[in-house]
């Protein structure tokens, strides 16, 4: 196969992660795929304590919560609160909970990371702690993909019917001929062991040594997500329309313990596949029967046990992975570049965020992985695991935070298991309590006079007296910082794109859209993009003075560069038409109107004035956008970018963030001219994922609609009842 750059184990590995994003974000441990209507309900927002059902006070991860939000001064145990003698209704009306701080059934993207992990405890330190050098990468890769087999992938196509389906050719033509083998080798004797296993019947003989700990692996990680799911007692908690889905998968949710003929499953499967011959006892078997095994067969004898299962540091979880040999014995600090450090990162992650939903319907771990993806795409020859490894942690602390997923991620715990220069990185994009922080550092970057490289910035011997803050204002990003600031803010417009129908309430609506990326966001992306522009201006100008410089970025890395700044000016564009698409709506206008409004927004021979007169006067009635509010289409005039917040209809409008955003978009295209990226081939090719684009857009708005209730069902959130469960009986022990 023909290739620009080599297919190296990183590039696979990164290739793997991509493809379990596109492909098993919407599946879940248990019970397989679920619809669109059950991720968005599980969508990132903030509902009160008080709407939780009380019977999840009862439970750990309840009484965690309880002390954590009724008691944040105090250091109680929260085993010994009297959850009957606390007047929760009264102490708990004015706290609002991160929902995602809430149990979930897990993504199944986390089996391939768990076993991916214990597979490479196996290479490091399987065979009594020498390593087994025969479990390659490429198997470890092949354990991965077997969890995508036969999905399809989300995003090799904006519309679905055109979406590519993970099969053998797929497999061959993105991983190559060693992987594609090793996968349907490993698939075949999976399928045949899970059969023997059902029947009672004698073990299939594993073609290795190596295929029998990776058939251990896989049936040892997906046990660790069935016993999560036990210990938190998800499918108790979950609300009616889940617990419907659930029912017509076959799943008896109304028993006192819904999760255990799963976990029996798994339990039974995973005590087979130890006693395959060649299973390595040293790096696999051992850690994973002193954890996990003895808990779950704990909590099937006596069902009260399964408390046991989960929790921040339940022997199901946390005690499984931290007993790893990856995680045990594998300094990540002293090999920061190495592609071992990509795998911990990834299990870290997993492990922080496993809750974590976005705004949209992916989850966390989802979104890292597709960052990762498509850092791969833009750099190329210049991926690096250390930038591989930053995109998987650059969230953690963000986002693992006690208020956010209730974990308590910090800095300084990424510095003790990664190193100083890993933890300044991701220190570098995690957000400030100041607002403007991020903004004022990328203006620093603008302003100063090289691209700063990670190695040169943090000096790897100050390990111990490193000062980590959250995006220091005064300090410049490096050139790592850039990158994944950058491809950060491209998923996150690619999440929108996608799915505008599954984000919360006034997310939906043009104004907070718009504003995000033109106030917030914008401010600390543009000055980059600039400062690449810049760099890439001036290493053509004088090529000889260039190189020359002391500080300099190689021609791998430039070309890399101009494919980061081609990539994020096209989908700001597509982000742009969309937001255009939402506020044509917002007014009602038909198909050709929104078109006449496009191309008047993107048409550099139409001054502001003109598309104001032509555009926003001629076209947006607010007699429509008010016929809109009143018909619920959108909750308020002040949703809409023309109006300012708390804005009535009949206020005057304020147009000057969305011709902020039109300037932007103008000064997109004096880049792409400067940098030679205006060829007709180019432009036609934008053309039609924009018309995809808006295919898209019509087919969700045609299916399901935009308005607050129609499938976030967000009113819910804040009933008396919850939005979380319909049970409010004390769960069964």
């Amino acid at each position: 196969m023909a290739r620009a750059y080599p297919l190296t184990d990183l590039v696979k590995l990164v290739r793997a992660y991509g493809l379990l994003a596109g492909t098993c974000d919407n599946q879940r441990a248990m019970v397989g795929e679920v619809s669109r209507a059950w991720q968005a309900r599980e969508v990132e927002k903030y509902v009160p304590l008080t709407s939780l059902p009380s019977a999840f006070f009862y439970t750990m991860r309840g009484r965690d919560m309880l002390a954590a939000e009724l008691f944040p001064d105090e250091d109680i145990d929260p085993e010994s609160l009297d959850v009957d003698a606390l007047d929760v209704a009264s102490l708990g009306k004015k706290c609002f909970i991160n929902t995602n701080r809430l149990p979930k059934l897990e993504t199944t993207i986390h089996i391939s990371v768990l076993a991916a992990n214990m597979l490479l405890g196996v290479r490091l330190y399987g065979d009594h702690g020498k390593g087994v050098r025969s479990v390659s990468h490429d198997l470890i890769i092949a354990t991965m993909l077997q969890e995508t087999l036969g999905k399809a992938h989300r995003y090799s196509a904006i519309a679905v019917s055109d979406y590519e389906i993970v099969d053998d050719s797929y497999v061959f033509t993105w991983f190559g001929d060693s992987v594609a083998s090793l996968v349907r080798e490993l698939s075949s004797y999976i399928e045949a062991f899970e059969e023997a296993v059902a029947n009672n019947d004698s073990l299939p003989e594993p073609p290795s040594s190596d295929i029998a700990s990776a058939t251990a692996a896989i049936m040892a990680s997906r046990l660790r997500l069935t016993a999560r799911a036990a210990g938190d007692q998800v499918i108790y908690f979950l609300d009616e329309p889940r617990r419907a889905e659930l029912r017509q998968a076959g799943v008896d949710v109304d028993g006192p313990f819904p999760e255990r003929t799963y976990m029996q499953r798994d339990y039974d499967r995973t005590l087979a596949a130890f006693r395959l011959p060649g299973v390595d006892h040293y790096a696999l078997r051992e850690p994973i029967r002193n954890t996990l095994i003895i808990a779950v067969r704990d909590a099937l004898k006596m069902g009260s046990k399964r408390s046991r299962l989960s929790g921040r540091r339940g022997k199901a979880v946390h005690e499984t992975h931290i007993n790893l040999p990856v995680m045990e014995y594998y300094v990540a600090s002293e090999a920061p570049n190495s592609i071992e450090t990509v795998h911990i990162a990834s299990l870290e992650m997993m492990r922080t965020l496993e809750k974590g939903r976005r705004k949209t319907v992916g989850t966390m771990t989802a979104h890292a992985f597709r960052i990762a993806a498509l850092s791969e795409r833009v750099l190329g020859r210049a991926l690096e695991p250390m930038i591989v490894s930053l995109a998987l942690l650059h969230d953690i602390v963000e986002d693992g935070s006690l208020r956010v997923t209730g974990f308590g991620h910090s800095l300084r715990r990424v510095q003790f298991r990664f190193g100083g220069p890993m933890a300044a990185m991701v220190s570098e994009l995690t957000d400030s309590a100041v607002l403007t922080a991020g903004a004022s550092k990328a203006r620093k970057t603008l302003e100063h006079p090289h691209l700063l490289m990670p190695q040169a910035q943090y000096d790897k011997g100050r390990f111990q007296t490193m000062d980590l803050k959250p995006t220091e204002a005064d300090v410049p990003y490096t050139l790592s910082g850039i990158v994944i600031k950058l491809i950060d803010t491209v998923v996150s417009m690619e999440e929108g794109l996608r799915d505008p129908d599954t984000m919360p309430s006034f997310w939906r609506h043009s104004a907070a859209r718009i504003h995000w990326i033109q106030n917030r966001r914008g401010q600390i992306i543009y000055p980059l993009l600039e400062r690449l522009l810049r760099e890439l201006k001036e290493s053509q100008i004088d090529p000889r003075k260039y190189k020359a410089r002391p500080h300099h970025v190689n021609i791998v890395r430039l070309k890399a560069g101009l494919s980061l700044i081609e990539m994020v000016m096209s989908y700001l564009d597509l982000y742009a038409t969309q937001n255009l698409a939402l506020l044509a709506w917002e007014y009602n206008l038909t198909t050709d109107q929104r078109e006449i409004l496009i191309d008047l927004f993107f048409d550099k021979n139409v001054n502001n004035d003109q598309f104001v007169s032509r555009g926003l006067d001629a076209l947006l009635d607010d007699k429509h956008l008010q016929q809109s509010v009143s018909e619920g289409r959108i909750d308020r005039c002040s949703h809409n970018i023309l109006f300012p917040k708390q804005a009535e209809l009949g206020d005057q409008r304020e147009v000057t963030t969305l011709l902020a955003y039109r300037d932007a978009a103008k000064r997109r295209q004096d880049i792409r001219r400067e940098l030679q990226l205006d060829s007709a081939e180019k432009l036609n090719a934008h053309a039609l994922r924009a018309e995809g684009l808006l295919r898209l857009f019509d087919q969700r708005v045609a299916t399901c609609g935009l308005r607050a209730d129609s499938m976030t069902v967000s009113g819910a959130a804040t009933s008396s009842s919850g939005s979380y469960a319909s049970n409010d009986s004390r769960a069964a022990s």
